[in-house]
C-alpha cells in the first residue's frame, strides 16, 4: 500500500494499554489476533520513538535508517492486519509511517549519494566539488529531519495509532487465534512477490519498474515471516535467508538509482552542470550493472 497524502498528526499524548510479556518471549499459536499485533506493534512504535528522540541531538546515519526500518515494519504490519483494522484507518496510518520514513529517509539518501560520489571520485577528481555540495545537501537534511521528526509530534501520534488498532482489534477479533490468519497474510504476501519476480524474470532485459515492484513485495514478505514465524507452519529460515540476499542486491541497485534521482533532482549552485552530468553518467552505468546482477538473481530465484 503506497500512499503519499499525510495524515494530521494528533497533538494529545495518550498513554499505551498494552500487556507485557518476560522478556525474550514470542508469538505462540494459541495467542489471538489482536493480542499478536499489540506484541509485535509495540516494540516498534519504541523504536521508532527512541530513535525520533535521539534524532534531536545525533545525526548517525545509522540512526535515520533504523528510524525508517521500524516505520516500514510498521506499515508492513498494518497491511497485514488491514481486514480487521479496516481500510480506511490502515490508510491513514500507512499514509502517515510513509511519510515519516521518507523524511527519515533523506538524511540517509545524501549519506549513500555521498558515499558513492567518493567512490566515482578515485578515478574522476573533478568530483570533487561535488562530493562537498552533497555533504552540505546532507547537513541540510539533517536539520528538517529534526523539524519534521520532533518526537513531541511524533510520539503522540504513534502511540495513537498504536492505541486505535489496539482498541479496533479487541474489539472485533480478541478470541480469534493467529495461525491461520497469519499464514493467510503470508500466503498473499507471497504470491505478490512471485507474481512480480516471475514478471521480471520473463523480461529479456531488467525493467527498473519491475525490479522497484519486486523489491518492494520481497520486503513485505520478508517481514511478515518474520512476524508470524513462531506462529506459521513449516521451517522459515531460508525463505527469509534467501528473501534477505535477494533484498542486499536489489538494495545496491536501489541505492544507486535514487541517488541518481536525488542529483538530477538538485541545484547545484557552486558545481559545473558538466560535473554533475559527469556523475549522472558513472551513476548510470553502475546501476545497469546492478540492475543485471539483480535480474539475474530474481531469475534464479524463479527457477
Amino acid at each position: 500500500m503506497d500512499m503519499d497524502a499525510d495524515w494530521r498528526l494528533p497533538r494529545p499524548n495518550v498513554p499505551l494499554k498494552v500487556g507485557r510479556r518476560p522478556k525474550g518471549s514470542t508469538l505462540s499459536k494459541i495467542d489471538s489476533i489482536a493480542s499478536t499485533f499489540s506484541l509485535l506493534a509495540t516494540p516498534l512504535v519504541a523504536e521508532a520513538v527512541e530513535r525520533a528522540r535521539e534524532l534531536s541531538t545525533e545525526s548517525d546515519a545509522e540512526g535515520f535508517h533504523q528510524l525508517r526500518v521500524a516505520l516500514r515494519k510498521l506499515r508492513a504490519l498494518y497491511w497485514a492486519y488491514s481486514p480487521y483494522l479496516g481500510e480506511e484507518a490502515t490508510t491513514q496510518a500507512s499514509e502517515e509511517f510513509r511519510r515519516l520514513a521518507a523524511v527519515a529517509g533523506e538524511t540517509r539518501d545524501w549519506d549513500i549519494a555521498g558515499d558513492l560520489l567518493r567512490v566515482a571520485q578515485h578515478s574522476r577528481a573533478s568530483l570533487a566539488l561535488l562530493v562537498s555540495a552533497a555533504q552540505d545537501k546532507r547537513a541540510q537534511a539533517v536539520l528538517d529531519s529534526r523539524t519534521l521528526l520532533n518526537s513531541d509530534t511524533v510520539e503522540p501520534f504513534l502511540n495513537d495509532a498504536l492505541l486505535r488498532a489496539q482498541t479496533a482489534l479487541q474489539a472485533c477479533c480478541n478470541d480469534l487465534p493467529i495461525q491461520a490468519f497469519a499464514e493467510e497474510r503470508v500466503r498473499l504476501a507471497q504470491r505478490a512477490f512471485m507474481k512480480r519476480s516471475k514478471r521480471t524474470a520473463r523480461s529479456e532485459t531488467a525493467h527498473e519498474e519491475e525490479l522497484h515492484d519486486v523489491r518492494k513485495a520481497g520486503k513485505k514478505l520478508r517481514y511478515l515471516l518474520e512476524f508470524f514465524e513462531p506462529v506459521i507452519k513449516g521451517g522459515h529460515g531460508r525463505a527469509i535467508k534467501a528473501l534477505t540476499s535477494v533484498q542486499d542486491t536489489l538494495g545496491q541497485f536501489n541505492d544507486i538509482a535514487a541517488s541518481a534521482t536525488l542529483i538530477r533532482g538538485e541545484s547545484f549552485s557552486a558545481v559545473p552542470p558538466e560535473v554533475v552530468q559527469e556523475s549522472l553518467q558513472w551513476l548510470e552505468k553502475q546501476k545497469w550493472r546492478r540492475m543485471r546482477a539483480a535480474a539475474r538473481q530474481v531469475r534464479a530465484l524463479c527457477a
